[in-house]
């Protein structure tokens, strides 16, 4: 019983049930705040279907007042619905608008109702319709005083208790200038229950957003990470994650009215809603290419140069009275614009899958999802004239990004195999490079080794026979050295240095009086391995290279092996031989380029850290001197 519980624990299982538990309530909770009833003591007033405006200022009377009862002969245009370029640009064009909203009526006496406005570039004052001022922002006829576009102001107007039928509002802003007036959430209520309900309507769509923000953040951390292996969809789609969750947050009216530095809200909107297109695209052009004719290719550039242009525009809109006339006569062309952006992943999608990439199916469904709520947003926005509840589209871009981020994660999880079997091809040709390597060291060694140990043997025979044994010993121990172990990744040290006690013995008797070795080693080496054959062709290039003068000269050789630190292995081999000349020297992949170049390699496939050096001796001779951190961990010694 106590091995189930054992093994029950270690499985998923609770986390899955709690996950599923947490997922389930929150989507019920959602539903039900978004499907209950507002708040009873609450109603709803929609600016667009109950205002008409006039374009100019209506004047006062002598006496400097107007007279609102005449004020209903005034021909007033609606504004509801689509306004057309030439109307919205002689809106912009006069510095006086009027408003005639119809009043909302105040059920009960006494009771003190609001609503928050917001506005942005412009003065504005409400009136009743008997002329009684509720509600004053700024100075008129003064343009140096007017609020820059970029600021958004919010403020409690509280609403007239008596009889009127309409409020009047008299807006006075700079001539070819944009303004901005709405009535958030289009709600009428007590302050603290609207501001109750403006926040439970915008908290939703921050988590939603914030969701997206922190997705694009882990996806680039990940990315810089994992910098070598060029995840560059990865970046991409933290890109357009962050694009548009910056754009929610920035343009949400909640955090508006909460954060006072409205303009880097307005810049990074502005930045983020212009450009969220651009990774997005790319991001499909990397799953699936460019598809036919480069689609991609040309609206990816297309995108960069209109949304470099835009951004110029709109940053330069409070100097400049041409960019409001370019923005205003290319509102129908960034609709079409966003369409196509939507619809040219749409045919990539299609094309690919039709091609036989089963991904690409899930995408297209996404897409399409998108392209149709897209669409289904913008007839309703025309329709009111008021996008301030635009938020249908965020289940289809929810929707297109988890089907994205699930082919993300199939095409990280590919390459993450491929990575696997290119290491383990890796290794298997490390393996038969170092095989290679090693055969080659035996090949090249043993008739080159046995022609002078037998030409050794032979002049013992005529000058010292009773040495021969000893001769005949050495070279057995290390042909049975060569021939049994170094088919081995590794082997204890102790082998490793009795193979050159025996090597060593047998260039004495060679070299016979005219050389003298310092052979010795010092430390504990009973946890030391190292790969076969390392260390000889190090002392086999003094015999080789370094002594080839008279046989009258006296030839030193030094070998040391110490243990530094118990986890530093050293070797160090000089003598006084006739050197290395300056100019190899100076050309180190020159000097490395034989045996020594092969136990370099070796050492750098097989240790994280250690050095290799090889340097002149003073003064004279060569010197060569390795040193190895070893690691913890020993390998495994048959």
């Amino acid at each position: 019983m106590e091995n189930y519980w054992s093994r029950f624990l270690e499985k998923p299982t609770l986390s899955i049930c709690l996950l599923a538990l947490v997922v389930t309530v929150s989507i019920t909770s959602y539903f039900y705040s978004v499907l209950k009833p507002t708040d009873s003591s609450l109603s709803e007033y929609y600016l667009t279907e109950n205002t008409e405006y006039f374009v100019g200022d209506i004047p006062a009377d002598d006496n400097g007042e107007i007279d609102f009862q005449k004020m209903h002969k005034v021909y007033w245009e609606s504004v509801s619905g689509w306004i057309n370029d030439t109307e919205l640009q002689r809106i912009t064009d006069s510095e006086f608008i009027w408003l005639r909203c119809k009043a909302f009526p105040n059920p009960k006496e006494n009771e003190e109702l609001y609503i928050l406005l917001e506005h942005s570039g412009l003065n504005i004052e409400i009136f009743t319709e008997y002329g009684d001022s509720v509600f004053k922002y700024g100075e008129f006829l003064e343009q140096e005083k007017l609020p820059n576009i970029f600021q958004s102001k919010f403020d409690w107007v509280k609403i007239p208790n008596d009889d009127s039928k309409y409020y009047f509002l008299r807006l006075y802003h700079k001539k070819g200038i944009l303004f901005i007036i709405t009535i958030i959430e289009n709600l009428v209520g007590k302050q603290t229950a609207l501001y109750r309900e403006i926040a439970l309507k915008n908290l939703t769509t921050i988590f939603f957003h914030s969701f997206f923000l922190m997705i694009g953040i882990i996806c680039a951390l990940v990315y810089f990470i994992e910098l070598k292996k060029k995840y560059n969809i990865l970046l991409d789609f933290a890109a357009f994650s962050l694009c548009f969750g910056l754009l929610g947050l920035t343009s949400n009216v909640l955090i508006r009215y909460l954060f006072t530095n409205s303009e880097t809200l307005f810049i990074l909107t502005t930045i983020s809603s212009n450009f969220v297109f651009v990774p997005m695209l790319s991001g499909v052009r990397r799953l699936f290419g460019g598809g036919s004719y480069r689609v991609l290719d040309i609206l990816i550039y297309i995108n960069v140069l209109i949304c470099s242009l835009t951004t110029i525009l709109v940053f330069s809109l409070p100097f400049f009275d041409v960019s409001h006339s370019l923005l205003i006569s290319s509102r129908s062309f960034f609709i079409l614009f966003n369409l196509i952006n939507i619809l040219g992943p749409i045919y990539i999608t299609y094309e690919a899958w039709k091609k036989g990439n089963p991904e690409a199916f899930g995408h297209f469904i996404g897409f399409s999802i998108t392209l149709f709520l897209v669409i289904l947003e913008i007839y309703l926005a025309i329709k009111t004239n008021d996008n301030s509840n635009s938020k249908v589209v965020l289940w289809g871009v929810l929707f297109g990004v988890i089907s994205q981020g699930f082919a993300l994660e199939r095409t990280i999880f590919a390459n993450r195999q491929k990575a696997q079997l290119y290491k383990e091809d890796l290794l298997k040709a490390e393996k038969s490079l170092k095989e290679s390597q090693l055969k080659t060291l035996q090949t090249k060694m043993s008739p080159h080794y046995l022609f002078n140990s037998l030409n050794t043997i032979h002049a013992l025979h005529k000058i010292k026979p009773e040495l021969i044994g000893d001769a005949i010993l050495s070279l057995a121990n290390n042909y049975r050295f060569i021939s049994d172990r170094t088919d081995r990744d590794w082997i204890p040290f102790e082998e490793e240095w009795n193979f050159l006690e025996d090597y060593l013995h047998l260039q004495k008797l060679r070299f016979y009086d005219t050389i003298q070795i310092d052979f010795k080693k010092s430390g504990d080496f009973s946890s030391v391995v190292l790969p076969p054959l390392l260390l000889q062709p190090i002392i086999e290039n003094s015999f080789k290279h370094g002594f080839r003068g008279s046989a009258d000269e006296q030839f030193q050789l030094f070998i040391h092996a110490k243990m530094v630190r118990d986890s530093v292995f050293s070797f160090v081999v000089y003598d006084n031989g006739i050197g290395i000349p300056e100019e190899l020297l100076a050309d180190k992949g020159k000097l490395l380029e034989r045996s020594l170049g092969n136990i370099k390699e070796r050492l750098k496939n097989l240790y994280s850290e250690f050095s290799f050096e090889v340097t002149r001796n003073y003064p004279e001779g060569a010197r060569t001197e390795i040193e190895i951190i070893l690691t913890s961990r020993v390998p495994q010694v048959l």
